[in-house]
């Protein structure tokens, strides 16, 4: 699971929680609004009622008052009529709060009471107002029958909320543990892992290699590591075997070259001039050769610090070629030259002074890989959109799987013998040439047969 999945399963888990428990305090907040209202209501329709109920007496004592002629400031202080308009406006009050049919029921009815009790002549009023009051009891009895009803399913409504509750906080807490889990899991432990693995190839522990565990991204992070260690390990291997080539490749000049110093220095008189001549000759090729190897040393040096400079001009690729042929024909009798290249001229942008570097690295490079002998073809074509090169020789050949390494620097084919000098540069710097001039270098081989380079370049301008 990659990570931009990971946090986002996160998010979304945390955002339905968050919800969740949002809607769970919103539930349990209506409940218990609804709770408080329908119990604040029941509670005053059982005052409405008991004041009903005493308005009615109150009534009926202010008629028996007026019944008598009491002298004045003796009894209630209101009338029969403010009396009998606090019970209608108490009646009007009980009606406001019928919810259920029974409530309305019962509330119709003390209606009709007290209807019957405000008509009813003299010698019934105490029966009438009975029934009246007791009317008044029964929608009392009834809203706290209601009111207890609405207590017991608030502490019902109470319990399911502490349950609920109680469900959100679990959620919550095992989601934010499966969060943490997987994040410990998934990121911090695989980064922790890549960061003793840098420590450790850091202070020189080259085996130092990280586990491909985790999220996506840090095991395609773990492979790269592995990778750059792995290509670092061999690249110390590289040098080191690089180091003992250069030894070995100095050290076969430098022996030539102090066994005819020697020759001359020790004999009891002066050579003859074809032996000095001789001598000489040797000391020579051999300066040639030493002068070869540190030029490509040097090279090697400019381009990996980044120096490769190109002098670019209009020039001719037959005459390069030629001249580079024409060199190096002398110098093999084992071998057969054949060059063949357009009638016309094949002009191109670039540098001639490297790019006859290039020529010459892959013709010796033919000659030098063919100890047998045999035929050395250079083919130069041109089409719409490039120009091509190819050096092909009859020599030992390439395996297929190092057709990539021997680009490489210091990098040798397999099937060099010890007595082919080189160190391994040639190819290096030539494709960094060509790629300077735009194009690209590429070989077909098959191991026993021979080889065949093939340089392109394009006609258009060449970046340097």
């Amino acid at each position: 699971m990659r990570l931009r999945i990971l946090f986002l399963i996160g998010a979304v888990l945390l955002v339905l929680l968050s919800l969740g428990s949002a809607a769970g305090l919103f539930w349990m907040s209506t409940q218990f609004q609804s709770r408080t209202t329908s119990l604040s209501e029941s509670i005053e329709r059982v005052h409405s009622a008991e004041r009903l109920a005493l308005t009615l007496f109150i009534l009926q004592i202010v008629q028996e008052f007026a019944s008598i002629d009491a002298p004045p400031g003796v009894g209630p202080p209101i009338s029969v009529d403010e009396a009998r308009r606090r019970v209608l406006e108490q009646l009007q009050q009980i009606e406001q709060y019928s919810e259920t049919a029974q409530q309305r029921e019962l509330i119709a009815s003390a209606r009709n009471r007290v209807d019957a009790y405000l008509r009813a002549p003299a010698q019934e009023k105490l029966s009438r107002l009975r029934e009246a009051v007791e009317a008044t009891e029964a929608v009392s009895t009834a809203n706290i029958e209601r009111a207890r009803a609405v207590r017991d399913e608030a502490k019902r409504g109470s319990e399911v909320a502490r349950l609920i509750g109680l469900v959100l906080a679990v959620w919550i807490v095992m989601g934010a543990a499966l969060v943490l889990a997987a994040t410990r899991t998934r990121i911090y432990l695989p980064l922790l892992s890549i960061r003793r693995a840098l420590a450790a190839f850091k202070s020189g522990q080259r085996e130092s290699r990280v586990k491909q565990v985790g999220a996506p991204e840090l095991r395609e992070l773990a492979a790269e590591f592995n990778d750059m260690a792995d290509t670092l390990v061999s690249q110390d291997a590289r040098h080191v075997q690089f180091l003992a080539g250069v030894a070995h490749d100095l050290r076969t000049p430098l022996n030539a070259l102090k066994l005819s110093a020697q020759v001359i220095l020790r004999a009891p008189e002066p050579p003859p001039p074809e032996k000095v001549r001789e001598s000489l000759v040797r000391i020579s090729a051999q300066l040639d050769r030493l002068d070869r190897m540190v030029g490509d040393l040097l090279e090697q040096t400019r381009i990996e610090a980044g120096n490769l400079e190109l002098r670019l001009e209009d020039c001719d690729l037959r005459e390069l070629v030629a001249d580079v042929v024409e060199l190096h024909r002398p110098s093999s009798q084992q071998h057969q030259l054949e060059l063949s290249v357009p009638n016309l001229p094949v002009s191109v942008r670039g540098d001639p002074t490297r790019l006859t570097q290039v020529l010459t690295n892959l013709l010796s490079n033919a000659l030098k890989y063919s100890p047998r002998g045999g035929f050395v073809r250079v083919l130069l074509a041109q089409s719409k959109e490039e120009v091509t090169l190819s050096v092909s020789d009859e020599g030992v050949g390439i395996a297929p799987d190092e057709y990539e390494h021997i680009f490489e620097p210091f990098r040798r084919s397999k099937g060099s013998s010890a007595e082919i000098p080189g160190i391994g540069l040639g190819l290096s710097v030539s494709r960094r040439i060509v790629r300077a001039h735009g194009g690209d270098i590429e070989v077909v081989s098959q191991v026993g047969v021979g080889s065949t380079f093939r340089v392109r370049i394009p006609l258009q301008r060449p970046r340097a």
